[in-house]
């Protein structure tokens, strides 16, 4: 009868790893590429920066300014020699040359300095620090150099090879690491609870009858409200493996860091 209760389809729960599952917020988020990670208050915030630079090319403009005022000509010659000069050919006039335009999403133009060439055209070129929302979560919006934060009572921790952050918390205490059957203490109908059973000191649950052993769960909880939990996006379960003593599970939940 104790063996009736070890079908396939349990067997097949205890395939699945030990290990907790990541997706979603237990994934955290991270900064787009490009970008860097400021990661700081205990690995609760993050901030997406990069120092961008941009660059104009020095030009002649066929408009120059005279002793008289504004001319115009359609023969305006550069002379990249030193500091670049504009010479028009049919007035005679010397100015020095002037940036071309900024584009849209450019810098102010009064941002920009001169790069002079000794032997070729200048350029002007201005740098800034710009900032973006990490991605890989919700949709944040307003001022991205402000950055993101775990909410309160949650701990942070570096992921994504510490270009994000991570935001959990332990939910209540460990519990202790059991199996699944009917009873009381370590035997229970149809599962026995063996002490450092798998390789690496791991409790498994170990069928009465024949089959193979699995892994624990814990206290408290049947092994698929077990793992239902580990696929949720904001749950996850730490095995505690104690060699010598009763293995315990640590319950965890996850959130998505908050923008500041």
């Amino acid at each position: 009868m104790k063996q009736l209760l070890i079908p396939a389809a349990i067997a097949a729960m205890f395939s699945l790893s030990s290990d907790p599952a990541l997706a979603g917020a237990q994934q955290g988020v991270r900064c787009p590429s490009g970008f860097t990670a400021e990661i700081s208050d205990g690995n609760r915030k993050l901030v997406c920066s990069k120092t961008a630079t941009y660059q104009l090319d020095s030009i002649c403009s066929p408009v120059l300014l005279g002793p008289s005022g504004a001319k115009g000509s359609a023969n305006v010659v550069m002379e990249p020699t030193g500091s670049d000069t504009c010479l028009a050919a049919v007035t005679g006039n010397k100015v020095p040359s002037v940036m071309s335009p900024p584009q849209p999403g450019y810098p102010p133009a009064s941002s920009f300095t001169r790069q002079v060439n000794p032997s070729g055209p200048d350029k002007f070129v201005s740098t800034r620090k710009e900032y973006k929302y990490p991605e890989a979560g919700p949709v944040y919006v307003g001022d991205a150099s402000n950055g993101v934060k775990c909410p309160s009572g949650y701990d942070g921790d570096k992921v994504h090879d510490g270009k994000g952050i991570r935001c959990d918390k332990y939910d209540g205490p460990p519990k202790p690491a059991d199996c699944d059957g009917i009873g009381a203490g370590p035997v229970a109908v149809g599962w026995q609870w063996k002490q450092d059973h798998a390789s690496g000191g791991e409790d498994r649950c170990v069928p009465v009858g024949t089959g193979p052993h699995g892994p624990t769960k814990p206290q408290g909880m049947t092994k698929v409200q077990h793992d239902l939990e580990r696929q949720s996006d904001e749950i996850g379960w730490v095995l505690d493996k104690k060699s010598g003593a009763r293995d315990t599970w640590q319950r965890k939940v996850y959130k998505f860091p908050d923008k500041l």
